[in-house]
This record gives structure tokens, C-alpha cells and sequence, in this order.
């Protein structure tokens, strides 16, 4: 009986670990990470990590069609972001959505298609800010659902 305890911990512990539904959350070299890849003219690895639907700006786009374009397009100008820190990350909240756009169409996005188990990021590089709201998924694979860069 005395080996029950401990049995049962490590078998619910790694029941958990193995859900689909577990993620580990997003730290601060994940959104590092995806800054890189555009930094890095790593255009497939972004349209690869991004989810549809995704929100850019004030609009969200709904094909790969889409998603090829905008990456590439950013990536053809010569979007850079030097220095980039991440100044905060925490769940994403549906009062995020304000900061993309007041339109309905943002609002329900936030309020209907995120969780509290994604993430908003803030990043600032030399000039500019960026927002990104992020979900961890499965084997630490991180996926961009909305993204928005101003200047500073």
C-alpha cells in the first residue's frame, strides 16, 4: 500500500504530460525565436508557424495565399527588427483585440477563437514595437496567430 501513492502520482503526472491538450506555454525565446526567423529571411518557417485564421494589423486573413504574401512581402522590404526584447508576455486577454483593431470582426476573433492558454507577447527592437499573440502547441512547436508592428 505504501507504493500506491507514489504509483498513482507518477501515472496521473504522466498521463498529463501526454494529453494532447498539454502545453507548456510560451517563454521569452520562443517569440525571440520567431523575430529570427524573419530576421532571417525564414519566410516558409513563418507561414509555416502561422494559424488560420490570423490576424495582421486590423484584418485577418484567412488563406496560405494570404499568409505567403504577407511574409514574403515583409520579407522582400526589408523588415528588420534590430535588438529585439521582449518587454512582457502573459495570456492573451479578449481586450487584446483593441490594441489590433475595434472592428467586430477582431473582437469576436479574440473573444471566440483565443484562450487563456495563448499567449500576448510585446516585443520592442530599435524603433519599433511589435505584438504577437502566440499558442504553444505540441512538442514545443510554437504557432503565430496574430501579429501587429508599429513604430515606436
Amino acid at each position: 500500500m505504501k507504493y500506491f501513492k507514489p504509483l498513482f502520482l507518477v501515472t496521473v503526472l504522466a498521463l498529463l504530460a501526454s494529453c494532447a491538450g498539454f502545453r507548456p506555454g510560451i517563454a521569452d525565446d520562443d517569440a525571440l525565436g520567431i523575430i529570427e526567423s524573419l530576421n532571417g529571411s525564414q519566410a516558409d518557417v513563418l507561414i509555416e508557424s502561422s494559424l488560420l485564421p490570423f490576424v495582421f494589423d486590423s484584418e485577418i486573413l484567412d488563406s496560405d495565399t494570404q499568409l505567403r504574401r504577407l511574409w514574403n512581402g515583409l520579407i522582400d522590404a526589408g523588415y528588420i527588427l534590430d535588438d529585439p526584447v521582449v518587454v512582457s508576455r502573459r495570456p492573451v486577454l479578449p481586450s487584446d483585440a483593441l490594441i489590433f483593431s475595434e472592428n467586430w470582426e477582431i473582437q469576436t476573433y479574440f473573444n471566440n477563437l483565443l484562450t487563456s492558454e495563448d499567449s500576448f507577447v510585446e516585443i520592442q527592437a530599435a524603433g519599433q514595437r511589435v505584438y504577437m499573440v502566440l499558442r504553444s502547441g505540441k512538442k514545443g512547436h510554437v504557432s503565430i496567430l496574430a501579429w501587429k508592428g508599429v513604430q515606436s
